[in-house]
């Protein structure tokens, strides 16, 4: 009986081991299947994520080398510079609470400028402008200026600056050609917004805030 046993269990002893040996094949391409699912998902997810890269176009829109000085006179003769400090270029998240959010690429320049605040001296820093690309690929520009007791911003698309009309401004005999006239976004109550003037070739040459006039008078290039 025991030989009669034996005999059966070595008659089925390969197919025991044919079996085994198929387990183990489909467990290793079950997990490279779950490998190539979870790739094909990740690199999905990736090639969702976009960065909006600034075109070398758009950097034409800035006038400045990054370290002039802009000394302003106003209409009560007071004077006051905005020191420009370079340029920094970087990345922010489109969306900081999504998993893979879009990257958009800011191009900065940074000044020192008077405290617009009368009840404190002194300089702080700032940005004089700045250029950076969103989601929709359009090119946006926001201004952020500021003289002794004013201070505004404007933030607007490439397109919209393009479309503002060009006039003229003369300031102490010096004719400018190229001006663009915008306001500010922020509007304080029962004051009215302030007014810029840009130029395309020299950058801010005049702000209007209510009752007082700044206008550039020179500008140092070191």
């Amino acid at each position: 009986k025991n030989t009669t046993y034996n005999n059966l269990y070595s008659s089925f002893a390969p197919f025991g081991k044919q079996t085994h040996h198929t387990r183990n094949v489909r467990a290793h391409i079950n997990r490279m299947y779950k490998k190539v699912i979870l790739l094909i998902f990740i690199a999905g997810v990736v090639s969702c994520n976009r960065t909006y890269k600034i075109d070398e176009s758009d950097l034409e829109l800035i006038p400045y080398s990054g370290n002039e000085s802009l000394v302003f006179k106003s209409s009560k003769n007071e004077l006051d510079t905005i020191f420009l400090k370079g340029f920094g270029q970087f990345e922010v998240d489109s969306d900081p609470l999504e998993f893979f959010p879009d990257k958009l690429e800011f191009y900065r320049l940074t000044c020192k400028h008077s405290n617009p605040n009368p009840k404190y001296k002194g300089y702080i820093e700032n940005s004089l402008m700045q250029i950076h690309r969103f989601s929709d690929s359009q090119t946006y520009i926001e201004f952020e200026l500021s003289l002794k007791g004013t201070m505004g911003s404007c933030n607007m698309s490439k397109t919209d600056f393009e479309k503002i009309p060009i006039t003229n401004l003369n300031i102490n005999g010096k004719l400018y050609n190229d001006i663009k006239t915008f306001t500010s976004d922020i509007h304080t109550k029962g004051k009215l917004p302030e007014k810029y003037y840009w130029s395309i070739s020299e950058g801010l040459i005049g702000i209007d805030d209510n009752d007082v006039k700044w206008r550039l008078i020179k500008k140092y290039v070191p």
